[in-house]
């Protein structure tokens, strides 16, 4: 005990200092945006942003629920998430599953193109007559999941896991007549839930956080995003007084703002928690090996 206590010196206490003080910064713009959210508009106008607001009211989350154009866009991004998280673990496993074995034909050309993105890019304007004119996903629910499904980083990050898993195991699972989906789905798989829950967290914040692909390729607001409809909440609050319930009355624009802000990254908060203990080992491990 005596020893332990011996090494717990000033820099510990410093570096744990730090860490509180970068954890408050952090926290304090959270816990205003929460007091603004529940704050009245008329005092926010007069008396600015407070921790302790002067009238509490919540008209703003009243205003937000009850409008079935954001009851719609939270559904529409849920299924995004979900749906394109799945399918973008699915593909991104596979592909570097396969370039991280060594008799895979062709792997150094496939993966030459697949990571030729990260530095090189076609452009706004062809990548808009692609998925427009040839992939027909404007307007569809497709149009905000297959265009970013595919992210070369985690492909690589993937790579180097596999890499990292001694091919013993799949020899000897060959050596029983194991084929390559039952080693990959059986074998692989189950040993790589750390990396596959850090690239799943990566796909479901890219996910819910875009609004760029509804801001392209949607004009139908029944397939809005929550972020996107917090997008034109903030360049024109007027949105909301054309397709609210209570467009007669005067809507808190200050306070919805932040309200919107709150409702889109409660499911993240919430999730966070359950995968952290796998991202620290995912991501070292995915980016040092190989």
């Amino acid at each position: 005990m005596t020893a332990l206590k011996n090494k717990f010196g000033w820099l510990d206490i410093f570096i744990y200092v730090v860490f509180i003080i970068f954890s408050l910064v952090t926290l304090v713009p959270f816990i205003l945006a929460i007091m603004v959210s529940i704050s009245d508009e008329s005092s926010i106008v007069l008396n600015g942003y407070k921790f302790i607001p002067d009238l509490f009211s919540l008209a703003a989350y009243k205003i937000v629920f009850q409008d079935n154009i954001v009851a719609n866009a939270y559904k529409i991004t849920i299924i995004v998430t979900i749906v394109g998280t799945m399918i973008s673990l699915t593909l991104s496993s596979l592909l570097g599953y396969m370039m991280s074995v060594q008799k895979v034909k062709y792997r150094n050309i496939i993966a030459l193109l697949i990571f030729i993105p990260i530095v090189f890019s076609a452009g706004l304007v062809p990548w808009y007559i692609v998925v427009t004119n040839y992939l027909h996903l404007k307007n569809t629910i497709w149009a905000l999941i297959l265009p970013i499904a595919i992210n070369p980083f985690n492909i690589f990050l993937l790579r180097n896991y596999y890499k990292s898993i001694s091919p013993a195991l799949s020899e000897s699972a060959e050596i029983d007549g194991a084929g390559p989906w039952f080693i990959f789905y059986k074998i692989i798989t189950p040993l790589s839930m750390p990396i596959l829950a850090t690239i799943g967290l990566f796909s479901s914040l890219s996910y819910w956080n875009d609004f760029t692909m509804s801001l392209w390729l949607i004009d139908d607001r029944k397939l809005f995003s929550v972020q996107f409809l917090l997008y034109r909440i903030n360049s024109m609050i007027a949105y909301m007084s054309q397709h609210s319930n209570v467009a007669s009355t005067q809507l808190p624009s200050e306070t919805i703002v932040f309200a919107m802000f709150l409702i889109t990254i409660g499911p993240i908060i919430l999730v966070y928690p359950y995968v952290q203990k796998y991202f620290v080992k995912g991501i070292m491990v995915g980016s040092i090996k190989g």
